[in-house]
């Protein structure tokens, strides 16, 4: 059936593997890392494979030269090929297969790290790869075959997409004692009054709560700035800032009989998002472990959340 196409000389599963290697990298000379005899060979390798497909797979009218979407197209199907390879020859050889879950540092500290772990204990045979990226990279690594799943806000998820699971969370406000000992509901006087701990750059919730707070005539006393949330909850923990976190924080990032207080917000303050797991149908078709762990880590997930 597929006699002619396997014969043909500037075909070649190395050829294959060269054009995903470009296709991960991002270019010819990502790929290459600046050895010019890696660059010269990866160019003449995909120019072979170009002369079977009858197809331009590199645009080489500017640099750095990228796949076309004929050769994005084919290192997909490759790479998914490769995989279910590998798949094969792992579990003949009685190996662990390689999961690839994407997510922000957060999720996969909080959440994914203890789903994984019950998982491991249930399952053997499976090595989690977890891959720390934002929304735009996880959508296009779960596109391309190169994340399995991730867990993901719903509303970032395209129609292209497969996506399971909806779990709503809110943030809270997490206060030392050391600044307040007050239990009921923050109010939205209180940013300007306590020393806050905040993500850097204009992110959704911090346009939301610097929003709120020129609405009452007040500014947000963002006395600390860090690059994640687990930096947020150690700056808390020093008993010096306050700070907003997932509500599942904190059994995650503090330790039980920590000084620190739990605070809903007033209504006005009310802030939730929504969690769903997301992945590429092609994946868990060709893929049937990913298939398979899907329904049980949403499974593990649903006990956290």
């Amino acid at each position: 059936m597929f006699k002619h196409l396997a014969n043909q000389s500037g075909l070649s599963l190395e050829r294959l593997a060269s054009l995903c290697e470009v296709a991960e990298a991002g270019s010819i000379g990502q790929a290459s890392r600046g050895d010019v005899n890696k660059q010269s060979q990866l160019s003449r390798q995909i120019a072979e494979l170009e002369a079977v497909f009858g197809v331009e797979l590199l645009a080489r009218q500017s640099r750095p030269f990228r796949l076309t979407a004929q050769g994005k197209e084919l290192a997909q199907v490759s790479r998914q090929f490769f995989q279910s390879v590998d798949d094969l020859q792992k579990q003949a050889g009685g190996e662990a297969q390689r999961v690839v879950v994407g997510a922000g540092e957060t999720l996969i500290q909080w959440l994914l790290f203890p789903a994984c772990e019950a998982m491991q204990k249930q399952t053997t045979g499976i090595v989690f790869a977890f891959k720390n990226l934002d929304s735009a990279r996880l959508v296009d690594g779960l596109q391309k075959g190169e994340v399995d799943f991730a867990l993901i806000r719903k509303e970032e998820v395209p129609p292209s997409l497969m996506h399971a699971g909806d779990w709503l969370y809110s943030h809270v406000a997490f206060v030392p004692k050391a600044l307040s000992r007050i239990t009921t509901e923050l109010k939205i006087e209180e940013l300007a009054r306590l020393p806050w701990a905040v993500l850097e750059g204009q992110g959704h919730f911090r346009q939301f709560l610097e929003s709120k707070a020129r609405a009452q005539g007040i500014k947000l006393n963002a006395a600390l700035e860090c690059s994640s949330y687990t930096q947020v909850a150690m700056a808390i923990q020093t008993g010096r800032y306050a700070g907003f976190l997932p509500a599942f924080a904190m059994d995650a990032a503090f330790a039980p009989g920590s000084a620190i207080l739990q605070r809903q917000t007033e209504k006005g303050l009310r802030y939730e998002r929504k969690l769903t797991l997301a992945w590429r149908e092609a994946t868990t078709r060709a893929r049937p472990i990913v298939e398979k762990l899907i329904p049980a880590i949403r499974t593990q997930l649903g006990k956290i959340l």
